[in-house]
């Protein structure tokens, strides 16, 4: 998308053509955006997706959780798949553990988290959650415009985020499984 005008990468981010204006000048500044004459080329990816995890996770996660919940049925350890997320209110798409074992079957989520457009309520009512301060199911906004190509999950860069922010060591292991399978082109 580097080769694409402000206006069209503002529209494709949902974001201002000055904010596109702004993060493009920073990122030639920091040395990760190299521009010819001709066009763009994205430069220090690796380095460029360490910062963004961070910042994701420091700065815009916090701002995404909606409500912390646990389900009314305490063993879906094996059955979540069979939750049903779609409904006609809404997107509603695994993230983050449950997301990575849909993505690499090598997975046994022990936290769910679950982003969606709907409400909590709608959410929690179609699916069997309960408040819980202490659930291990957290409910998140969608932040992005949609990929019709894949209904259940987040995008794989959302579930590499997730999986190394979360600190556990078995899903850094299964993060990097997801960056040499579904993020190959950044590395």
């Amino acid at each position: 998308n580097l080769q694409l005008s402000y206006r069209e990468l503002a529209e494709l981010a949902d974001v201002s053509i000055g904010s596109v204006s702004n993060i493009m000048k920073e990122l030639e500044e920091q040395n990760f955006i190299l521009k010819t004459k001709l066009k763009r080329v994205l430069k220090n990816k690796a380095a460029l997706l360490e910062r963004w995890v961070i910042a994701y996770h420091d700065v815009f996660r916090p701002r995404l959780v909606k409500k912390q919940m646990s389900f009314i049925k305490t063993d879906l350890t094996h059955t979540w798949r069979n939750l049903y997320l779609d409904n006609e209110e809404g997107v509603t798409l695994w993230g983050a553990e449950p997301a990575a074992a849909l993505l690499t079957n090598q997975l046994l989520p022990e936290k769910f988290s679950i982003y969606t457009t709907q409400s909590w309520q709608n959410i929690g009512q179609g699916i069997g959650l309960v408040p819980d301060p202490n659930g291990k199911v957290e409910i998140l906004q969608i932040f992005w415009k949609q990929n019709p190509n894949n209904k259940q999950t987040t995008p794989p860069l959302l579930v590499y985020a997730d999986l190394i922010g979360s600190g556990f060591g078995r899903n850094v292991e299964i993060a990097q499984i997801i960056l040499e399978n579904e993020l190959q082109h950044i590395r």
